[in-house]
């Protein structure tokens, strides 16, 4: 970086840190001295920076004099919370786009499948291909991604992407042969790889840390409303081309007009130095009565402490793999992957022939649309309690229920396919099914939340594009694999494989998570670094010690 740069940086950087509330000088002596070291070793800005993220910003009063020279208390005001809803619903509705791409040929494989509708037609591999190149065409999205996040930010990224996607939505019902068809519903997979990595950061530097885990939810609750969209829209009896126009139209154009009336993230300003406009973002979104210089202090802190503002891709890397960050990068690889493990998309793409094996006696396209409802309804519920429980145990709660939702479906299966009449139980798949979604619904927006809570704020656009390319990666295998995993082990292995893997899932966040709820993005990545110092302090002590009883 040139110096100019740098000073310019170092300069705007000041101004929000002497800007700090005066409190903490007056409760404590030791504050005034610019030059006092606490015993983390941070000098005195990054250590008032962190009190003033410490502390409840609810509770926190702060002196002040009244006209007749007597003290009075006065509490700082909480953050508002409509224009936080607005701007996480402007950005969250971009993901309805998502559902609808992944659930598209839910409706329309019936008319690309027919011999007789004189128009395009689709063999059994092409079928597969329809289904599932989008995630292959996500993966390469969301690795294209991380640049244009870094450079442009999350909410530019969205308004470059939406028009494109609009487009490509338009060129998929005017596809003339099978070939044009596959490619666009790939570059359709793209879009959708810069949209939700985008959409996701978006959401999480925008909220308060009060209201975090309901905020981030919506971008979940938005892809199920898309998967139930597409499903509803299938029953008025629209061509696939219509239905294609009608999607395209209803999911790009809404978000786009709102994200033109939003600023940028604040968070995101700040790792480019813009710190003035940053404030000025952190004002929208919290109010002006709130202690917006005090928050935005803590993040420059947090930014400095970690030496991570205007860091270059390889920087970025570079610090990807250092102790105090990888641990939980692999944990999140692990979380992205697994979770489609779950059967979350494959029962979500497969529900028709799920059903009809099952012999439940319902219409395949009315099971989709319950399906879909009992989908958009888990996740709303899932928003009234995020903030009440705590993301650990909610994570570990859900895979239980999972896990014995998918076990009872696996021996509905297995007695069938032995040859018993199980037709007395013919209600018990949809049962499973209607209890197991809202709760595996629950599992992929905890992982959600979890992937934009963990990382580093300088490190969360890269790392964040990152991850979704596992996490299409981990849909692409999970979909592909489902009707040959039937073959080889029938419907009960295959159900009985994703109840195992919910079974590891909670077992690894149980011994490998901490407690998340209520902390601020920066005491997150303090609490992980805490941890690794203390892990790294322990070896190394360890290491000593064993050196000392050799040498006597």
């Amino acid at each position: 970086m040139a110096p100019n740069s740098d000073k310019t940086k170092a300069n705007s950087i000041g101004h929000v840190q002497q800007d700090l509330p005066k409190q903490n000088s007056q409760e404590s002596p030791g504050h005034d001295n610019l030059a006092f070291t606490d015993e983390n070793g941070l000098g005195s800005d990054a250590a008032l920076a962190e009190d003033a993220d410490a502390a409840d910003i609810t509770k926190l009063k702060t002196s002040e004099k009244d006209g007749d020279g007597r003290g009075s208390e006065i509490p700082r005001e909480k953050p508002i919370v409509l224009t936080q809803i607005l701007g996480a619903l402007t950005a969250a509705i971009t993901h309805i786009t998502i559902g609808a791409i992944i659930g598209l040929p839910a409706v329309t494989l019936p008319q690309l499948t027919d011999t007789n509708s004189g128009d395009i037609f689709l063999n059994t591999a092409q079928v597969a291909l329809y289904s599932s190149i989008v995630h292959v065409g996500a993966t390469v999205g969301s690795l294209l991604a991380g640049g244009l996040n870094f450079r442009f930010g999350q909410r530019v990224t969205l308004l470059i992407t939406l028009p494109m996607t609009l487009l490509l939505w338009v060129a998929l019902a005017f596809s003339t042969d099978v070939w044009l068809l596959l490619v666009i519903r790939a570059v359709l997979g793209a879009a959708q790889g810069f949209i939700g990595a985008a959409s996701n950061n978006y959401v999480v530097e925008i909220a308060h840390s009060d209201f975090r885990g309901r905020l981030s939810g919506m971008t979940d609750t938005s892809r199920q409303l898309g998967f139930l969209l597409v499903y509803v829209i299938g029953t008025f009896g629209l061509t696939w081309r219509q239905i294609a126009v009608v999607c395209g139209v209803v999911t790009t154009v809404p978000p786009f007009v709102g994200l033109c009336l939003l600023p940028n993230s604040p968070r995101w300003l700040v790792t480019r130095g813009r710190t003035e406009e940053a404030e000025k973002a952190l004002t929208f979104y919290r109010g002006s009565s709130y202690d917006v210089k005090g928050e935005l202090a803590t993040v420059v802190a947090q930014m400095e402490k970690t030496n991570s503002s205007q860091l270059g891709m390889s920087e970025q890397l570079k610090q990807m793999c250092s102790p105090e960050v990888y641990p939980r990068f692999i944990l999140l690889t692990f979380l992205m992957f697994s979770v489609h493990f779950t059967g979350n998309i494959a029962i979500a793409t497969f529900v028709v022939p799920i059903f009809q094996a099952a012999g439940a006696g319902i219409d395949p396209y009315t099971s989709a649309v319950i399906i879909g409802s009992v989908r958009v309804a888990g996740i709303l519920t899932f928003l009234m309690f995020v903030d009440n429980v705590g993301h650990k145990p909610a994570f570990i709660f859900s895979n239980i229920i999972c896990t014995i939702c998918l076990f009872i479906l696996g021996t509905f299966f297995y007695l069938q396919n032995l040859g018993y009449d199980v037709s007395s139980f013919s209600w018990l798949p949809l049962a499973s099914l209607f209890v197991y979604t809202p709760f595996v619904c629950a599992i992929q927006a905890l992982t959600s939340l979890l992937r934009g809570e963990l990382l580093p704020t300088a490190l969360r656009a890269l790392g964040v594009s990152f991850l979704y390319i596992v996490f299409f990666l981990g849909m692409f295998a999970s979909t592909q694999a489902f009707p040959e995993m039937i073959k080889a082990t029938g419907e009960q292995g295959i159900f009985w494989v994703f109840a195992g893997s919910c079974i590891v899932m909670l077992t690894v966040v149980a011994f490998a998570l901490p407690e998340t709820r209520g902390l601020s993005l920066e005491e997150i990545d303090d609490l992980f670094r805490k941890r690794s110092s203390g892990t790294v302090t322990a070896s190394i002590e360890k290491e000593e010690t064993i050196k000392k009883k050799l040498q006597a």
